[in-house]
């Protein structure tokens, strides 16, 4: 038998208009209702053991329906009780015990409304005897100025709990890639829950794993002689007073420039730093094209601190400083140098990773068979005498870079050029002049926009660095060359250029 009941959505209905407008990541808004159900599961924990069993676990399960442009998120915790009822569809009305999860008394309508205009909530109680379920349509609701919705209940098993969200007219549900991105997040957030096997979650067919990260076993950077170490430090400090930091942190066994970085956690899931977004500040991880950038990753449990209403980050106040001073300290102790480990330590690769470079040689093998022959006639057929560049030509698309280098009582002032104008046409140009007796001036120009450049390099600086070092020593050991009296060091730079032009173009 159905009956038929209203709960007010008053005073803040005007509210629940806006927060479509909220930024959120998918991951980031279905956690919400993750959250939710997790709180619940931990406030009733004892009561549904005694229902379904010591070995009961919370399930939470997420349906994507493309197709009907619909989403199901349905999970087997307490459900929302009588007494909390009113205030879980009122925006901003904080829980009475804002401890765990739930704390804002915002997540699952912020959440709901960023998917859909529309949508519903049906929940069976824990040990009440109706089943109760409530539409929102944000349309008619702003429109109308609607301050009470229509509550309908049907008779349940008074043992019967869950909760269960539809999202109808959904267009942001992702699709093909996007989806096992989304798992990937979700799992990350959850990773601790999972991994103590309080949570199973299921998105569509799969159950949700977190893969552990492998720790870098090997020596010292500084003592290879000596055996190998896990390169791991448990991390527990207090910034202050009520601010407290645990977990760990440690080297990748492989490194990785876009799965390193912090997770950091908060009551028990990652507020900020989840799969790809590692929580990566300059101060301790430096540049991206740095080895401790790549390497280090790690676990921190934050106790104490604040996170805004979408639980997206952290808010340190003045705090993040000191957190990231202590910290760095921490792991750069003289006794276990985590930190210069990550940055000094080179790893070889192993027989395997060697062998997966012969696609590559392959494919360099047979362009050469099929360009360098008609390159190699040209160059022979067209040798003549070059005079040596004294200085090169100005062009004004140019970053340079001048030191010097005190060398057999003579100073080199040595300038680097980085060209991406594209009336350049070498890859690498040199010119050396001399300045009286004691000085000599070098000029080393690399050609951005040469089609070498742009094929395999680009602006990535990580790519950009061995090419560049590269350059420089050979204009350094070409102007050896010539101090030596060779003559013709010259032809083999310009031979590499034309051979590299007419290969890469």
């Amino acid at each position: 038998m159905e009956n038929n009941s209203k709960v007010s959505i008053r005073p803040q209905v005007t509210m629940l208009s806006v927060l479509k407008y909220i930024e959120y990541e998918t991951w980031f808004a279905l956690a919400e209702f993750i959250d939710n159900a997790i709180s619940s599961y931990l406030n009733n924990k004892e009561r549904l053991e005694q229902i379904e069993g010591p070995n009961f676990q919370l399930s939470v399960k997420i349906e994507l329906n493309e197709i009907e442009e619909k989403i199901t998120i349905k999970d087997n915790a307490a459900g929302i009780s009588d007494k909390d009822y009113a205030r879980a569809f009122r925006a901003a009305e904080i829980p009475p015990d804002n401890s765990g999860l739930s704390e804002f008394g915002m997540g699952m309508k912020s959440a709901a409304c960023w998917f859909s205009d529309k949508w519903s909530v049906t929940t069976s109680p824990l040990d009440e005897e109706l089943e109760k379920k409530v539409t929102f349509d944000m349309q008619q609701i702003y429109f109308d100025k609607i301050e009470e919705l229509d509550v309908n209940s049907v008779p349940t098993p008074k043992s019967s709990h869950y909760t269960k969200i539809e999202l109808f007219n959904v267009s942001k549900i992702p699709k093909k890639k996007a989806v096992g991105i989304l798992k990937n997040h979700l799992s990350s957030i959850y990773r601790d829950f999972l991994r103590k096997g309080i949570l199973t979650l299921k998105l569509d067919t799969e159950y949700l794993q977190y893969t552990e990260t492998k720790v870098l076993l090997a020596p010292q950077y500084n003592k290879n002689d000596e055996g190998a170490i896990e390169w791991k430090k448990n991390i527990d400090f207090e910034i202050e007073e009520g601010l407290s930091v645990k977990g760990f942190v440690a080297i990748r066994e492989k490194a990785s420039t876009t799965h390193a970085g912090f997770a950091l956690f908060r009551r028990g899931r990652v507020i900020q730093g989840s799969y790809d977004s590692g929580f990566r500040p300059d101060f301790i991880f430096g540049h991206s094209n740095s080895y401790r950038y790549q390497r280090i990753f790690g676990e921190l449990h934050l106790e104490g601190f604040n996170v805004n209403f979408t639980k997206k980050g952290i808010q340190w106040d003045e705090k993040l400083d000191i957190f990231l001073k202590i910290l760095k300290d921490d792991i750069s102790h003289a006794n276990f140098p985590l930190f210069q480990q990550a940055e000094q330590f080179r790893v070889r690769a192993t027989e395997k990773e060697y062998q997966t470079t012969k696609k590559t040689l392959d494919k360099m093998v047979k362009e050469f068979q099929e360009k360098v022959p008609d390159v190699i006639t040209t160059i022979v057929n067209h040798q003549e005498a070059h005079e040596e560049k004294i200085v090169l030509e100005v062009i004004s698309k140019s970053i340079n870079k001048t030191f010097n280098l005190n060398f057999n009582r003579t100073t080199w002032n040595v300038e680097i050029e980085l060209s991406y104008d594209e009336s350049a046409k070498e890859l690498i140009e040199i010119a050396s002049q001399t300045q009286g007796i004691l000085a000599r001036n070098i000029n080393i120009r690399v050609s951005l926009a040469h089609p070498f450049m742009i094929e395999y390099v680009g602006v990535d600086t990580g790519k950009l660095e061995p090419v560049l070092r590269m350059a420089a020593i050979l204009g350094i050991s070409e102007i050896l060359a010539k101090e030596s009296g060779i003559k013709t060091q010259g032809e083999v730079r310009r031979n590499f250029n034309e051979l590299i032009y007419n290969i890469a173009k």
